[in-house]
């Protein structure tokens, strides 16, 4: 507990309970004690104990058990939202498992052998019996702080969102454009930018009959849902999108392209714009998108957030002019920042959604892009028929070993495959190849290395070698010194830039967490150390060494810097001043200095990133570092999402057992959208 939260005479709400009792400290005290020492391995500060206690103090009248379970009931509603739930099972047996898992953690240290149970079964009664209805309502249109919509418990402004956001979802479902294009019409303006294909590397990009169905989708119905793994098209989807729809007569200017992250907008754009620049034969519809000159933007930003505020110039009295709006990296998407976009939505107008709903849902609560992905025979009516899957990877050939390899073992991660690691392809070879050491590494395919978190040298020693620096060119690309003349760089020096950038943006360390010895913080300390040492300088006292990687930590408008923009530490000399230790950051096809100083706090070293960083980012090698012991981030999901940013190698290092236990555990998230939906379309 730290020394701010201890000065604040936390236990108010308990002592002012037994106060009123005429008691002293008891059991009831010693319990709140341990709960406050047990919130922070659910990820809660032990502040939300008093919060709990400051809610359950609504039902002055409670005897200390059901005032104990009312608590621990708030504070497993918060664990819920804190883990990515809109809703968590409180009651009947779905609430068995998951439940019993958070109770386990809360209820350690004073609750006695049986407090598992003992609170369980407090938490049912209590809200069967209606014991607390200051605090929790009955009925959906109550607005208590929480709602018991049996078997769930639900904070009541969640709920309100979750409904808020089937409204608008059923409205964009129920509703066409008012100017509809018929079939026919449709047929032809495909057919047009099929017959215009983009030209990558002297080849024709052809739409595959998957492909054009799903851009045929597009154009029928107010939302359309489009969920594929890497590589199987999505941006061209997207292109192919937008050409359709202004061959359809929508204008340009009416189109909107946005992503939940600066770093996925920043590389939508990127994609996007070098597919327009390479139309074969491009006509006057083409030639006008392209002139357009539309940037994509983060949704915030679309909206028109106000961090001073905390609120949106675009809602549904002020609705976007937007008459298509793309989102890309669907997977990203909260329930909060989706329902804030479809209130923005003017009627008639369409949203699409593109992601992967195999990868890590959004880190604020919800999972709305997989909610929308209808599965089994229980899909959600017509939203399966605006729901589309990309099937057929186009990145990764069957001819080339190592993306098949990549490929293979996404998919089997994907399926649960646990024994990974034993697994084969058709041939018999093994889709993932075991390594006794690092120095055994192709960094080809996927490869495996046994290490515990204390046996990470060798490994570090090999990625810095072989993944940083990586040859004498890139030695003398760093140690240029880059001439900056009114705020730009020479062509040469840009080409420079160019290679150098392209090297260190190959290769990445992804990590579960932040935290430990295997997490992004320490690792990234770790290759410091090999930085400055090589260097010749005290790692201690130089934050950062030029050559090294850096990655942005939060947007900064004012700079046109986004969360997750990767730079480089180099030396610049800025006109005929002194050269100076600078940040380059890539700014469309040319680069941008700043000094070091104005980014220190918006910074960190980038060797190594979370996987939730990773999100959205391609490399050509990537390595997984798992952690010594199974942790509750580290999924399927997780694993998924890491191998599949990757397109020629991948190295994963840990411990086998660790790996296995992760692929078989699913994220687990309690939604309610779903069936929020189903009752907004039947009705």
């Amino acid at each position: 507990m730290n020394d701010r939260y201890s000065l604040l005479g936390i236990d108010t709400a308990w002592r002012r309970f037994q106060s009123a009792r005429g008691g002293g400290r008891s059991a009831f005290d010693a319990r709140m004690r341990a709960l406050e020492g047990a919130v922070a391995a659910l990820n809660l500060a032990p502040e939300t104990v008093h919060l709990a206690a400051e809610l359950a103090a609504f039902e002055p009248a409670l005897e200390a058990d059901d005032r104990i379970a009312l608590i621990v009931l708030i504070l497993v509603s918060m664990v819920a939202l804190q883990e990515g739930s809109t809703r968590f099972p409180a009651t009947g047996p779905l609430s068995d498992a998951p439940l019993r898992r958070v109770l386990s953690t809360l209820c350690g240290e004073g609750f006695g052998e049986d407090g598992v149970e003992t609170i369980a079964t407090a938490i049912q009664v209590l809200l069967q019996s209606n014991r607390a209805p200051a605090v929790v309502g009955q009925r959906e249109d109550e607005y208590q702080p929480l709602l018991y919509i049996a078997p769930y418990i639900i904070h009541q402004s969640v709920y309100s969102c979750e409904r808020e956001l089937a409204i608008r979802l059923a409205a964009l479902l129920s509703t066409h454009s008012e100017e509809q294009p018929d079939a026919e019409r449709r047929a032809r303006a495909l057919q047009d930018v099929i017959g215009r294909p983009v030209i990558v590397q002297g080849k024709r990009i052809v739409m595959s009959d998957e492909q054009c169905r799903v851009v045929t989708a597009s154009a029928r119905a107010g939302l359309t849902v489009i969920s594929g793994g890497p590589g199987t098209g999505k941006t061209s989807i997207i292109v192919a999108i937008m050409r359709l729809m202004v061959r359809l007569g929508v204008d340009p200017s009416e189109i909107a392209l946005t992503a939940p992250t600066g770093k996925a907008a920043y590389r939508m754009g990127e994609c996007v714009g070098e597919s327009l620049n390479r139309i074969e034969h491009r006509d006057a519809v083409d030639q006008a998108l392209l002139d357009a000159h539309l940037s994509p933007s983060t949704i915030h930003r679309l909206l028109g957030y106000s961090p001073d505020s905390g609120r949106f110039r675009h809602h549904r009295n002020n609705p976007l002019s937007a008459k298509v709006v793309i989102v890309d990296e669907g997977s990203m998407l909260d329930l909060t920042l989706m329902e804030r976009l479809t209130s923005a939505i003017q009627p008639g107008s369409r949203l699409i959604l593109l992601g992967d709903a195999n990868q890590l849902p959004s880190v604020a609560a919800g999972s709305v892009f997989r909610d929308l992905i209808p599965a089994g025979e229980d899909g959600l009516g017509p939203v399966a028929a605006a729901s589309m899957r990309l099937e057929v990877n186009h990145r990764m050939k069957s001819d080339d070993a190592s993306g098949r390899s990549i490929l293979l073992a996404a998919r089997s991660i994907n399926d649960g495959d646990s024994n990974l690691l034993s697994s084969v392809d058709e041939a018999n070879a093994p889709i993932v190849v075991r390594r006794s050491s690092p120095g055994e590494l192709a960094f080809s395919a996927v490869e495996f290395v046994a290490a515990t978190p204390r046996e990470l040298g060798p490994f570090l020693d090999c990625w810095y070698a072989n993944q940083i620096r990586g040859g004498k060119n890139v030695s003398e690309l760093v140690k240029h010194e880059y001439i900056e003349r009114d705020g730009r760089f020479d062509e040469v020096d840009c080409e420079r830039l160019r290679m150098l950038f392209e090297h260190v943006g190959k290769s990445r360390i992804l990590c579960v967490t932040r935290v430990f010895e295997t997490g992004s913080e320490r690792i990234n300390a770790r290759l410091h150390s090999r930085a400055a040492e090589s260097a010749d300088v005290a790692a201690e006292r130089v934050p950062f060494v030029v050559g090294e990687p850096l990655i942005v930590l939060r947007n900064d408008y004012e700079r046109g810097l986004f969360n997750g923009d990767n730079g480089i530490m180099l030396w610049v000399r800025h006109g005929i001043g002194a050269r100076v230790a600078t940040a380059i950051f890539p700014r469309d096809d040319k680069f941008v200095a700043f000094r070091f100083e104005a980014l220190r706090e918006f910074v960190e070293l980038g060797y190594a990133m979370t996987v939730h960083k990773a999100q959205g980012s391609e490399f050509d090698s990537i390595a997984i570092v798992l952690p010594e012991k199974p942790v509750a981030v580290l999924t399927r999901e997780l694993v998924y999402t890491a191998v599949s940013r990757s397109s020629t190698s991948v190295v994963i290092v840990g411990d086998e057992s660790v790996l296995s236990d992760a692929i078989a555990t699913r994220v687990e998230r309690f939604s309610g959208l779903a069936d929020q939906l189903r009752l907004e379309l039947a009705s």
